[in-house]
């Protein structure tokens, strides 16, 4: 919780930079991109070394894919099946019964 009797050192002033007056994004467009753009960065070894797999270099994104694929946690087997191949179909169960009106407009 904010200090409500701040020190008069503290407090905001007239034209004092740490002023944000745009508010809160609306959307994570640039939050989104960063991501993005770190996804596609070479991953790293502990050393700072580039990861190198059959001769080619690992993005960051293959790296947690191929982490996902070797996991022991089955939530992260899923989500990397659901990556490679779209999440399968979920059966519906329909109990009871539905009653269907339709109604049709006459034209003259």
């Amino acid at each position: 919780m904010a200090n409500p009797n701040p020190s008069p050192e503290t407090r905001f002033k007239k034209g004092d930079p740490r002023i944000w007056k745009g508010g809160r994004p609306k959307t994570f467009d640039a939050a989104r991109a960063l991501a993005q753009q770190i996804a596609h960065e070479t991953a790293k070894k502990v050393g700072g070394d580039d990861v190198v797999i059959d001769g080619h270099k690992v993005t960051v994104t293959e790296a947690v894919l191929r982490s996902w694929a070797v996991s022991r946690d089955p939530r992260l087997q899923m989500a990397f099946m659901e990556w490679a191949y779209g999440k399968p179909t979920q059966p519906v169960d329909h109990q009871g019964e539905v009653t269907l009106r339709v109604v049709y407009e006459e034209k003259e």
